[in-house]
């Protein structure tokens, strides 16, 4: 009898461990299942194996810590721009703002956070960005830190910027910054996986996030 009885807890043990693995398995196989996509149709550059991004922190337009952290949950569209820029920052924004109003008419979700991250801090307070960025749709936010954090952030991400000095007989705070427009994608993970060169094309980028999203 109690030679039975070990038998039966033996196979209870066993079926429970091969529930495990199962189980396991399919965790495994869930959390490295990412969107399939066919580069041919991508108008970006898809990043096949998404790269975590090193560790940064700035603050919002919301006053909060905007960080690694505040990446994950959702797809993020970041921008790097400044708020006196005369055509890349306007021009990139107004085509983010098409491309969500884009996405949210054909019901598509979760609609992706928009994100403008300040290359000019000192001119760039928080009232200003909050105001430039909700100019362009209320759910867009702003974000802004330290020249050093930028400048790693910027590193990091190949985005490209230098300040162009104004002339002798001009204000010093009058200076002007020519920088890159790509428009980086960060997955649901706070990782890296596409970014968008200019120009950009809203029904392009709605396409390509709707392929992203599934």
């Amino acid at each position: 009898m109690a030679s039975q009885t070990q038998g039966i807890r033996y196979t209870i043990i066993g079926l429970f461990a091969f529930v495990a693995l199962i189980t396991g398995l399919f965790v495994s196989q869930y959390m490295q299942k990412g969107p399939k996509i066919d580069p041919e149709k991508f108008h970006g550059t898809w990043l096949q194996k998404p790269r975590p991004i090193n560790e940064f922190k700035l603050t919002g337009t919301d006053a909060r810590v905007f960080d690694n952290e505040s990446l994950k949950g959702n797809w993020t569209l970041m921008f790097f721009g400044f708020t006196n820029c005369g055509y890349v920052c306007p021009t990139t924004m107004a085509e983010l703002a098409k491309t969500y109003r884009l996405l949210a008419e054909k019901g598509i979700k979760p609609l992706p956070n928009v994100v403008m991250v300040s290359i000019d801090p000192d001119r760039d307070t928080l009232e200003k960005m909050d105001s430039y960025v909700h100019a362009f749709d209320k759910h867009f936010y702003g974000a802004r830190g330290d020249m050093d954090v930028v400048e790693k952030m910027t590193k990091e991400m190949g985005i490209v910027y230098t300040r162009i000095s104004p002339p002798a007989e001009q204000d010093a705070e009058d200076y002007d910054i020519q920088h890159s427009g790509a428009v980086m994608v960060f997955n649901p993970h706070g990782e890296l996986n596409a970014f968008f060169t200019t120009p950009h094309k809203a029904a392009d980028l709605a396409k390509d996030y709707r392929m992203m999203v599934g």
